[in-house]
């Protein structure tokens, strides 16, 4: 679309930095090892020994793959087969990166979990030093961490097909930049501080949206309007299964009341015979809603759903700003 026109009254209201960005490592912290009783519970006992990396992965997507509400609504109470191994996988590094995984049928409520990513048929386990340890055979893999390790489950809706269209599609390793930044610390107890990556795997997360998604707004005559620039989003936004949207969200608020409201859904329609209206990587769309002479405060909301009809109310609030309407 065109630039607007009139007085530039933009107001800039995130970031710059997201998914397939040169992240800068995070500072290690030492803290006391967390008790055995407040750990999770892992296959291989992967917890005992690798407790930061425990804790982070317990908060994370992979961890809640198999039991998320979203997950049993889209595939009708896990009747789908053809989604479940990729939400329960067995080993990857048995079945090949790249290709898809086999359904485990251990502890399938673990979600994608340490086993399934790091442990070859062998008991080994890969990682992208190899540092060598008595607890357990080692191998140091340059292929682990890359983009084709994660195609293994997220190339079957288009996310690693649209990534290699973007700048960054040439860095293998530009999935984990963004999605497991870099830091140093001890990778184990009792062992020193060595580079490693933090395991919380976040994805449709504000921190990550203000990093990846500018969002500007303007208000001009009788007309506010919304401006949504991709600038490091190395992938559609939104991306994966066509269930899941994102809504611009516009409400002119007066008095208490909501006196209009707008709203702009992003998400693959392809399959329902629409269109694709998810934001692009290096896209700039711009939103205008037409005010009808009201006056009030506007609330600029991004909302992500897992689901096209969640509710608003829980929906994650992606980013949030307010614009008065004098």
């Amino acid at each position: 679309m065109g630039r607007l026109k009139g007085s530039p009254r933009w107001s800039v209201v995130t970031g710059i930095g997201l998914a397939l960005a040169l992240t800068v490592a995070t500072a290690f912290v030492h803290q006391e090892p967390t008790p055995p009783s407040r750990l999770p519970r892992l296959r291989g006992r992967c917890q005992v020994c690798h407790r930061t990396e425990a804790l982070e992965w317990v908060q994370s997507a992979h961890a809640k793959a198999w039991t998320s509400d979203a997950f049993v609504a889209a595939t009708a109470n896990r009747t789908r087969k053809e989604c479940l191994h990729c939400h329960a996988p067995d080993r990857i590094l048995v079945t090949g990166f790249g290709k898809e995984p086999s359904l485990r049928n251990e502890l399938p409520e673990h979600g994608v979990d340490c086993v399934a990513c790091h442990e070859d048929a062998n008991g080994a386990h890969h990682g992208t030093l190899g540092t060598v340890t008595d607890k357990h055979p080692t191998v140091k893999n340059e292929r682990f961490g890359t983009v084709e390790q994660c195609a293994t489950c997220h190339a079957k809706f288009g996310t690693v097909q649209e990534f290699k269209g973007t700048k960054w599609g040439s860095d293998p390793k530009s999935c984990v930049t963004c999605h497991m930044p870099a830091t140093q610390r001890p990778i184990a107890l009792d062992s020193p501080e060595r580079p490693a990556h933090v395991h919380t795997f976040k994805g449709a997360d504000p921190e990550m949206f203000r990093r990846g998604v500018k969002v500007e707004t303007d208000l001009s005559g009788d007309r506010l309007t919304v401006r949504l620039t991709s600038v490091e989003v190395g992938h559609n936004f939104p991306t994966g299964i066509d269930t899941v949207v994102a809504v611009v969200d516009v409400r002119l608020v007066s008095g208490g009341q909501e006196v209009l409201r707008h709203q702009t859904v992003l998400a693959d329609e392809r399959a329902q015979g629409g269109n694709d209206t998810r934001l692009k990587p290096g896209e700039t769309r711009e939103i205008v809603i037409p005010l009808e002479g009201k006056k009030g405060e506007a609330v600029v909301r991004i909302l992500h759903k897992p689901l096209r009809d969640l509710p608003d109310e829980k929906a994650t609030v992606l980013f949030e700003t307010k614009v008065a309407v004098p």
